[in-house]
């Protein structure tokens, strides 16, 4: 059947006769298309979500990511290196995570099941301690079954995989799992209709992400040598150039024979009539059965306890940029007040505080929005996503 009919333009001998051409961009087709951008992105999203909740939550989910990780180390540590695996989308997930990892001073090499059986199995030296991950989604790829035939006994193998059970995760070979749970209700069939390889790619080089970080931290526990074997390996691009100004400043500060400045840290470590002074570890217990929050958030809420210089709006100015840009100018932090119904009737008088700003970042996000000619609608929502969850 031809479509003709339905566009501005006639096909062309190279036209296609599964499509059509869109006049404009008011078209309903377009509007349809991007329903589809927002259907992706918030899935992908909630699958993100519910990864981060399983190794909350997961008992089962952590230990095998533990016996992972210390697989992986002993490995490293006797001379090894990590050698992932896979196939299709995977193989090149597996490329991706092989390059994340050498660039942190873990050594990886990446090898494709199929080459291995042509030449390539030399790449695993069981001699040497090496440690190889394979990657399948459905934990049924052929190619990766079959090459667990010639693997080195004594190699230690992980599986990631968005399957518990599987022909792989039953596999005697395998010693660990990199579990990545795919909901039934996110799986790309049910919501796309097709078995697109999309939210469980994600979820695989999400996890895998995350597992390279912690593998670098915890086989080079120094953040000073892993920064700057790190820096090492990117002298080129904006990674390079942050480098080279980093250390010149580094450099710089060496060379000053002007006396640190103790004001800020004083200025911290005195308490406010309002929010009296609390410790780092103290605001952790306080949050325990809350969302788990990073070290670097738990500071910060310890630093806005103990500021002076802060601000306590009911919501940020929906739109009056310039009072915006004056707050963060003029304060430190911008506090959010809950509404009036959230609070408890014995506490009504107190304020209650839900999110925090930090007039730092929020300068930054402002910049950034900015250069790349954002309007005030897109700028504010920006702010808003770098709102800290606090309870003061």
């Amino acid at each position: 059947m031809s479509y003709s009919s339905l566009s501005s333009v006639p096909l062309s001998r190279d036209a296609s006769d599964i499509s059509i051409h869109i006049s404009n961009d008011s078209s309903p087709l377009l509007d349809g298309a991007l329903n589809t951008v927002h259907l992706v992105l918030s899935t992908q999203s909630k699958a993100i979500a519910y990864l981060a909740n399983q190794y909350r939550k997961s008992d089962w989910s952590r230990q095998q990511m533990k016996r992972a990780l210390r697989v992986m180390n002993n490995g490293l540590n006797a001379g090894g290196k990590i050698v992932v695996s896979g196939i299709g989308k995977s193989y090149k997930i597996a490329a991706k995570t092989v390059a994340t990892l050498n660039s942190l001073s873990v050594q990886a090499a990446l090898l494709h099941p199929s080459e291995a059986l042509h030449g390539d199995l030399g790449i695993i030296r069981e001699e040497r301690g090496d440690v190889l991950v394979l990657i399948s989604a459905s934990g049924n790829t052929a190619e990766l079954i079959n090459l667990l035939q010639y693997v080195p006994e004594c190699v230690p193998v992980i599986l990631m995989s968005c399957s518990r059970q599987s022909q792989l995760s039953r596999n005697p070979r395998v010693l660990a799992m990199l579990y990545a749970e795919l909901p039934k209700r996110l799986a790309e069939k049910n919501l796309y209709g097709l078995s697109a390889p999309t939210i469980s790619t994600t979820l695989c080089l999400t996890l895998l992400d995350a597992t390279s970080m912690a593998l670098a931290e915890l086989y080079m526990n120094d953040l000073s040598l892993r920064k700057k074997r790190f820096g090492d390996r990117h002298p080129g691009g904006a990674i390079g150039a942050e480098t080279m100004k980093d250390r010149a400043m580094a450099f710089a500060q060496l060379q000053s024979s002007e006396p640190a400045s103790t004001s800020a840290s004083n200025s911290l470590s005195n308490s406010s009539g309002d929010y009296p002074e609390k410790s780092v570890s103290e605001t952790s217990e306080e949050l325990a059965e809350e969302d788990a929050l990073t070290m670097a958030d738990l500071v910060l809420l310890n630093k806005i306890r103990t500021s002076n210089n802060r601000v306590t709006l009911r919501a940020l100015p929906e739109n009056d940029e310039l009072e915006m840009a004056t707050l963060m100018i003029t304060y430190d932090y911008i506090l959010i007040q809950g509404d009036e119904n959230e609070k408890d009737d014995q506490a009504s008088s107190k304020t209650h505080i839900t999110h925090a700003l930090d007039s730092k970042a929020a300068q930054e996000i402002y910049r950034s929005s900015k250069l790349q000619g954002d309007d005030w609608q897109e700028t504010r929502w920006k702010l808003e996503e770098a709102l800290l969850e606090v309870s003061m």
